[in-house]
């Protein structure tokens, strides 16, 4: 709820910078959501585009707040906001990706995989030593990346279809995974394979 006497009103944001491939539209996400606030995020080829309905009060807060606690590999070249015609909103919704420009946005280059990938190596029965592990805070992002937006059907990845488990943590908002386009385990990624005199060793 918005406070009394204070009116929402319908805003754009762009986002430019290092921003696709670092987990930038799930948080996002969870940010509006911890705000209150209605709208949707999606990628293009030139930036991130955010739409909320808030008040001014609200709109600086989560500006504010996309600002200082943006994903770690993220880094913000710009933030700029407008007001823009009203349109109806269903809660707060990450959209299909959209490429509107020849201009493109730059891609994170691969990360490290994090301590708590490597943790899940051990501990969940789908991973377990699965090599590929990621989530949306590390693994491959310019080595896969085929073209802009930074979607999976994007990626070397969009041969493999995610399985259920990994699926469920794709779309829950609240899992390490949401929209972590690599996400895949031992039932639905890739495989590797190596020589050894001759034959082909999983």
């Amino acid at each position: 709820m918005h406070r009394k006497g204070k009116k929402r009103s319908t805003y754009g944001i762009v986002v430019r910078g290092l921003v696709q491939g670092v987990g930038f539209r799930p948080f996002i996400y969870r940010t509006a959501l911890e705000h209150n606030l209605e709208g949707w995020v999606r990628n293009t080829s030139e930036n991130v585009q955010i739409r909320v309905r808030a008040t001014q009060g609200e709109l600086d807060s989560f500006t504010a707040a996309v600002k200082s606690g943006a994903p770690p590999a993220a880094m913000i070249r710009s933030l700029t906001t407008e007001t823009c015609p009203d349109e109806p909103f269903d809660g707060f919704r990450i959209l299909p990706s959209g490429n509107e420009s020849d201009q493109t946005t730059r891609v994170s280059p691969d990360i490290a995989v994090c301590d708590e990938c490597l943790a899940d190596i051990g501990r969940q029965v789908h991973r377990r030593d699965y090599p590929l592990v990621n989530c949306t805070n590390c693994g491959p992002r310019f080595s896969i990346i085929t073209s802009l937006p930074y979607d999976r059907a994007n990626t070397t990845m969009h041969d493999f279809e995610m399985c259920p488990r990994c699926s469920a943590e794709y779309h829950d908002a609240g899992d390490r995974r949401f929209h972590a386009q690599p996400v895949a385990c031992n039932d639905c990624g890739p495989r590797y394979a190596m020589s050894a005199g001759g034959r082909s060793v999983s």
